[in-house]
């Protein structure tokens, strides 16, 4: 889109900087207001959609619905422009990545998790203060911000609970399946906050366990969500917190009189000590290997010195075993553990680290490595600084985290991917670097297309 057309959109007064997304409903773009500097979200529908009165009336119902909602943790409206060429929505413009984008290419440890699930479930409280039901509580409507903050944004489809703003055309659903209370699928029911506390829950499982608690597509997945028992967290995830499993499948009680609010899950989460969590799953979600690793703390830069894969050759022996062979894994060490002596009570010191290696989704002609460390400390706060030495020979930038009172053990995850048809043989060393130097036991992989 150019300047021009942004002049025929109404806004003259800002420029364009870049697109933000597009889909069916319309795109959002990135602009600038060329006076004041401040970058705003501008989120417009296509022309063809002008003359429906109902994406309209949507279109000004998400407008409300933000306005109303005037809290940090709420993504906030600017303004609302209808004439009758276009419908544009100015929003507060939220750097970084939804929560989606994360789950898609990192590993999030339940502290991490929790605090993110915090402040949405304080947004969703302030929402349904003034009376609004959010109604597509998901991953890509979190917007993440520095510092591990976190805003709810895309009130697109919100009820506002006043039966004069608008109704709901019967019959129509409207939601993401994965995401869907059971009650939503009955004919004429009203969704409530009730609805958005298990839409949290889902979310809840899913960033804590790597995976949803129901699989599958559109009415199979629906009726799941109406009459099966998700899987327990303690199946799913060895080590898994009793409590918190407790906790995340009274917040996806089918019967809404008795499910857990967002509000009183976040407080039994917050409950589990941090000791008591198991290192964080693997990635969930189908976006490409990334390099990234733990949310939270200031990834480190992964590269792989691992050749692409060959250029095809004509029905040769090699193209095939490319395609269908296995990942071999040679040598695999499955832990690397260092011991330190503990110094003062008052002075973070660390006591001790264990690596271990998992292989995840591995197959030639690529494969990820999930390396996770548990770092034992002696209970005082401070700041620990580290990095990883990859199996590829480069070492990653160093990572600061900030270590609360209490928490022990720390979880630190390099995350590791392979591809092409060149074998690599190395190994990850975690070395602490402060508040003492310590490095852990190498642990070995081996990577080869047969």
């Amino acid at each position: 889109m150019t300047t021009t057309d942004f002049d025929y959109l109404g806004l003259p007064e800002y420029e364009v900087v870049s697109e933000l997304g597009r889909g069916g409903f319309g795109e959002v773009l990135l602009a600038r207001h060329r006076i004041l500097g401040r970058l705003v979200a501008v989120k417009h529908i296509p022309a063809r959609v002008l003359g429906d009165p109902e994406a309209l009336a949507r279109f000004g119902r998400e407008a409300l619905a933000l306005a109303r909602v005037a809290h940090p943790a709420v993504v906030a409206v600017y303004d609302l422009r209808i004439t009758e060429r276009s419908a544009v929505l100015l929003m507060e413009y939220v750097p970084g990545e939804s929560l989606r984008q994360a789950l898609d290419g990192r590993v999030i440890p339940a502290p991490v998790a929790i605090g993110i699930l915090d402040d949405v479930a304080i947004a969703l409280d302030a929402a349904a203060a003034v009376g609004i039901v959010h109604r597509d509580v998901k991953p890509a409507n979190v917007f993440l911000l520095s510092g591990g903050r976190a805003k709810l944004g895309d009130f697109g489809i919100a009820r506002i609970a006043d039966a004069g703003i608008f109704r709901t055309q019967d019959g129509m659903l409207t939601g993401t399946p994965a995401y869907m209370a059971p009650e939503t699928m009955q004919p004429e029911h009203v969704p409530d906050s009730r609805a958005d506390d298990y839409a949290f829950a889902v979310m809840a499982y899913e960033m804590l366990l790597g995976r949803l608690p129901f699989l599958g597509e559109g009415l199979s997945l629906l009726g799941q969500h109406g009459f099966v028992t998700p899987a327990s967290p303690e199946q799913v995830l060895p080590g898994f917190p009793p409590a918190a499993a407790a906790a995340l499948l009274a917040g996806l009680e089918k019967d809404p009189a008795r499910r857990l609010t967002a509000r009183a899950l976040v407080d039994r989460l917050e409950a589990v000590p941090p000791e008591a969590w198991p290192p964080p799953p693997p990635p969930v979600g189908t976006a490409q290997p990334v390099a990234s690793t733990v949310l939270g703390v200031a990834p480190p830069r992964l590269t792989s010195r691992v050749s692409p894969p060959p250029a095809p050759r004509p029905h040769g022996r090699r193209r095939t075993s490319l395609v269908l062979g296995a990942v071999v894994v040679l040598g695999l060490v499955g832990t690397g553990v260092f011991v330190v002596s503990t110094r003062g009570d008052d002075t973070l010191s660390i006591v001790g680290a264990t690596v271990s290696v998992d292989t995840v989704g591995g197959s030639c002609p690529s494969a990820r490595y999930v390396f996770t460390a548990l770092i034992d400390t002696n209970g005082a706060p401070g700041e620990l600084r580290l990095r990883w030495l990859q199996p590829d020979g480069e070492r990653t930038s160093s990572t600061v985290i900030d270590v609360r009172e209490g928490q022990d053990p720390v979880t630190a995850t390099l995350q590791f991917d392979v591809s092409g048809g060149e074998a690599l043989r190395g190994a990850a060393t975690l070395e602490v670097l402060a508040p003492q130097a310590s490095t852990a036991t190498p642990v070995d992989i081996g990577y080869a297309c047969p």
